[in-house]
């Protein structure tokens, strides 16, 4: 058996397909493409796909990833992205497919850019909207409320910016850098809404996840 990985982006209408109802996308796909890949044993078979770095609803992304095994190991891994594009929704394109280089637990974190606006013009204009968030990001601590399995904590997201940067034309846009992987997940939400709270105005965001790195920055391949 041979171990595969596939690089995808979600965007449009599809970033609001769940995570588990993306898995279910990408089982009817490799059935339709008649891929021939591992499957689980007992007595529910079915086709064994895992996603390194599952992503939240409503975000888009540039840079998903699923792994699978390939029964062949000679099969031609370069026909594999057009076998499943023609099986899967235009909101999911799958890019390329590789050998796997890192395993999951290597993702240490995730880029992404945010676009926000007011909820309606009259609120706030986009250039006082930049000027705040640029004020709100130098402060010393930006404390909020984050859930775990445990319950509720604080966490000071200031301490988990890994990178940032600001810009704004139509939109207010952020690019971040945040950890990311099966130790500590810190979603770009949190900040967004920390900073409604700070604003004391109704924000509208677009979200997209643009990388997934590794503990040394390399990307994940």
């Amino acid at each position: 058996m041979k171990n595969a990985r596939i690089f995808f982006t979600k965007d449009g209408a599809c970033k609001y397909i769940s995570h588990l109802d993306t898995n279910r996308v990408m089982l009817r796909a490799i059935g339709k493409s008649r891929l021939d890949i591992w499957h689980t044993e007992g007595f529910h078979q079915h086709a064994y796909i895992t996603f390194a770095l599952p992503l939240s609803l409503g975000f888009a992304s540039t840079c998903e990833s699923m792994d699978f095994r390939l029964l062949d190991d000679n099969a031609d891994m370069t026909a594999i992205p057009d076998r499943l594009n023609a099986c899967l929704p235009a909101g999911i394109r799958v890019l390329r497919c590789a050998d796997a280089k890192y395993k999951p637990a290597d993702i240490d974190s995730a880029s992404y850019e945010v676009r926000i606006e007011p909820m309606t013009d009259k609120d706030i204009s986009i250039e006082e909207l930049y000027n705040r968030l640029n004020t709100f990001l130098a402060q010393p601590e930006i404390p909020v409320e984050k859930k775990t399995k445990k319950g509720k904590k604080t966490v000071d997201l200031k301490a988990y910016l890994l990178d940032f940067s600001t810009d704004f034309d139509k939109t207010v846009n952020m690019k971040l850098r945040l950890p990311a992987g099966p130790v500590l997940n810190i979603n770009p939400s949190l900040l967004v809404g920390a900073f409604e709270t700070y604003c004391g105005t109704e924000l509208y965001s677009d979200m997209t996840r643009t990388g997934v790195f590794t503990k040394e920055g390399r990307h994940f391949e």
